[in-house]
Parts: structure tokens; sequence; C-alpha cells
């Protein structure tokens, strides 16, 4: 694979995208971890705040790098956060049956909770949220 198809590669918007939500996973799971173990917050409450930390990384790098909008419209903003309400509440939901009903370990229940959001996340995202009359730059019709 040379410099070019490199490029060529990201300018892609799955992409990118797949890119920000790797990225945003891993803040999100580590804002979860340092809450949890050096604040010792309820595991609840430390997604809540994990999510919003991700969702404001999420949106602004989803925003401007992978759709390259100049700004934001109050539609994209309102599905984005539909979307992540949903993905919290299937997070909030794996989570409280793998730690209360399975035992499981929190980190490695949070851990098996983002991977399933991250699809979920995916595909509403760049079907839904940032599809509203545009093209990601570089992807035509």
């Amino acid at each position: 694979m040379n410099i070019q198809t490199l490029k060529e590669l990201f300018k892609k918007s799955a992409v990118k995208f797949l890119i920000i939500g790797f990225l945003n996973t891993i803040v999100s799971f580590l804002t979860f971890a340092l809450l949890l173990h050096f604040i010792n917050l309820n595991y609840i409450i430390a997604l809540v705040l994990s999510y919003s930390v991700g969702v404001i990384h999420s949106y602004l790098w989803n925003l401007y790098w992978t759709f390259s909008q100049k700004e934001s419209s109050f539609k994209s903003v309102g599905r984005f956060i539909i979307v992540y309400i949903l993905t919290f509440l299937v997070n909030l939901l794996i989570l409280y049956l793998l730690v209360d009903f399975m035992m499981f370990n929190k980190f490695i229940s949070q851990g098996v909770a983002l991977f399933v959001t991250t699809l979920i996340s995916y595909f509403g995202h760049k079907y839904w949220s940032f599809r509203i009359g545009m093209v990601p730059k570089g992807e035509g019709k």
C-alpha cells in the first residue's frame, strides 16, 4: 500500500468515521475507567459522564473532519443526540444485565457494551444523523 492509496483511503467518510469511532471508544472507555477506579463513582454515573464526554468529542470530529461541514445544523445535532440517546440506553441495558444479573466484571462488561454500541452508532450516524441533503466530500452521489 503506497502513500497515494492511503491518502485516498483517508478521504472516504466511512474510514474517517471508523477512526473517530475508534478514538471515541477509547476516550469514553478511559473516562469511564478513570471515574470508576480513581474517583470511585457508581458505574451508572460514570457511564453518564463518560457518554457526555464521548458525545461532544464524536460530534465535533465527525462534523468537521468526517463530513467536512463548515457549520453545525440544528437537524444534524438533534439527530446525533437521538442516536446517542439510543446507544446510551442500549449501553446501560447491557451493562446493567452483565454486571447486576450475570455478575461480570464492570470493565469487561463495558467493553462488551461499547462494541455493540459502536456498531449502532456508526450506522445511525452514517445513514441518519449526517445525511441531511449532504454528500460527504470525495464520495460523489
